[in-house]
């Protein structure tokens, strides 16, 4: 018997099943099981499925609020949540009924699935760990594949990695294990479609993520393209944060798991190849898609030094100061001798009453191009 009941909505009724019922049923699909074996416990047929789906899947997150209020027919989320906890959970008294508490739900059945329809299904299941990115998928095993987003692990051409199910472990970020091999997670195409693959001699034991996209061992560096960085000093390769200028709320934001740029002691990395000429020691990124390393200035999304550039006085506009337009597109960033978009020298007498707003909330600055060409407002 299935714990499906039929809710009002709208001229219709629409299913509802526990909220753990579904984690467990979402779990088991995408452990290899099929629609044809979990659907029917559930009470399910498959269009049902995929519209129950989009709506409980955000539940953890309070976001789909659309895909939701539409399927429970303008239910608060608080109403919500009262709805899909029976039988195994209620709202304890003194506790505000919260949404985003279902967090905890997943991970008991994370730990647990054999509830309810699926108490004695006997298929077996572990859960091996969540995706870095992916927050809504995970890794998991039958005891014989490793499996995610319901099939086994294979590399760029389809064929099975071969991963030892009872080792496999997640190092961190998209980096894994097993007693054999440490592994990369690739992507690739528009879909960034995901493969798998063997980090050729890498040291397992001090194998090390560092982030999505860089590792480390004792001996040498990683990218997650399946490039081998040939550092010489692999102990000190570290991860240079990427920046996020925040307007709305005036913070400067680094951006650590993400970046795609590190350093060693010889050498600056952009996407695991050397930056032509890059000083690791102090280099820094700027934002908008610059960084400097004290003596020169780079765009990054051109992997190009801009020529001519004074490092030493080159301003990206930031939080809290007036920001300037790059007119068409992009952002506006300036040295003392001239202004640029997209790494690109402008001609400063064009630009003079772009950047007055900037330059008028300086009043220490002189003798930058901006004071040449401007002429006092009346």
């Amino acid at each position: 018997m299935t714990e499906r009941f039929d809710y009002p909505a709208g001229d219709g009724v629409m299913p509802v099943i526990p909220y753990d019922t579904f984690e467990a049923a979402n779990l088991f699909l995408a452990t290899g099981r099929t629609r044809e074996e979990v659907l029917p416990l559930i009470g399910l047929n498959a269009v049902e499925w995929e519209r129950l789906r989009e709506s409980y899947r955000w539940f953890p997150y309070s976001l789909g609020e659309r895909y939701r209020h539409d399927y429970f027919a303008g239910l608060d989320d608080a109403e919500i949540y009262r709805l899909v906890l029976p039988p195994r959970w209620r709202v304890q008294e003194g506790d505000e009924p919260e949404l985003r508490a279902t967090w905890h739900i997943r991970e008991a059945v994370r730990r647990n699935p054999y509830i309810g329809p699926f108490k004695d299904c006997g298929w077996p299941f572990t859960f091996i760990a969540a995706h870095a990115e992916a927050t809504l998928c995970c890794y998991t095993h039958d005891g014989e594949k490793v499996y995610f987003k319901g099939d086994p692990l294979t590399d760029r051409k389809g064929e099975p990695i071969g991963a030892d199910a009872a080792s496999f472990k997640a190092v961190g970020g998209r980096w894994l294990y097993d007693k054999h091999h440490v592994y990369g997670e690739g992507q690739y195409g528009a879909n960034r479609t995901s493969y798998w693959y063997i980090v050729d001699d890498a040291d397992a034991a001090t194998f090390e993520a560092l982030n999505l996209r860089y590792a480390r061992d004792k001996h040498r560096a990683y990218y997650i393209t399946g490039k081998t960085i040939r550092t010489k000093s692999p102990e000190v390769f570290e991860i240079v944060p990427e920046l996020r200028l925040n307007y709305r709320d005036g913070t400067r934001d680094p951006l650590h798991e993400g970046s795609v740029i590190a350093r060693d002691r010889e050498a600056v990395y952009f996407y695991g190849a050397r930056l032509r000429k890059a000083k690791p020691e102090n280099f820094k990124v700027l934002g908008h898609g610059y960084a400097t390393d004290g003596t020169a200035v780079w765009y990054l999304d051109q992997k190009k030094v801009i020529e001519g550039a004074d490092a030493e006085t080159f301003t990206v506009p930031g939080p809290g100061e007036p920001y300037v337009s790059g007119r068409s597109s992009g952002a506006g960033v300036t040295d003392r001798n001239r202004p640029y978009v997209y790494g690109e020298p402008c001609a400063p007498q064009e630009w003079v009453e772009d950047w007055r707003q900037f330059f008028e909330a300086k009043p220490n600055l002189h003798g930058w191009w901006w004071h040449q060409f401007a002429q006092p407002q009346r």
